[in-house]
């Protein structure tokens, strides 16, 4: 489709150009001068619609966003997920890690307070005796 599009838009430069030459000429002669002038925007508005046979139409650029921005979307769900699970496994680990830490901590207190409970029990037997 491009291709034919591409010879179309050849096509229409080549008779752009043909009329821009014959209405030069046509505005040298000053007897066909008003002839010349509309000739010449004539050919100008011909090499704006080769220009736009060649480019892309909206409906093809729209879809070749569509995909890329689907694409785009696609890459950026596949990273979160990767991400989310990665984030998921070190919290869990600091989690169980944080556990374990706590699991000691109270551990260690209730060491704590039973000595301080054997120290005041053997300072109240001094005093007593």
């Amino acid at each position: 489709m491009r291709v034919t599009r591409g010879f179309g838009a050849a096509g229409v430069f080549l008779l752009a150009t043909v009329l821009m030459i014959v209405s030069l000429v046509c505005c040298v002669t000053v007897v066909l001068l008003p002839l010349g002038i509309p000739l010449a925007l004539f050919a100008v508005r011909l090499y704006g619609k080769g220009a736009k046979m060649l480019l892309p139409r909206p409906q093809e650029v729209q879809r070749g966003l569509g995909r890329l921005w689907r694409r785009k979307a696609k890459k950026v769900r596949k990273d979160t997920r990767s991400e989310i699970k990665g984030a998921r496994k070190r919290f869990g680990r600091a989690r169980d890690n944080a556990g374990d830490e706590l699991k000691g901590a109270t551990k260690s207190a209730r060491k704590v307070r039973k000595n301080a409970g054997r120290r005041v029990r053997k300072l109240r037997k001094s005093v007593k005796a």
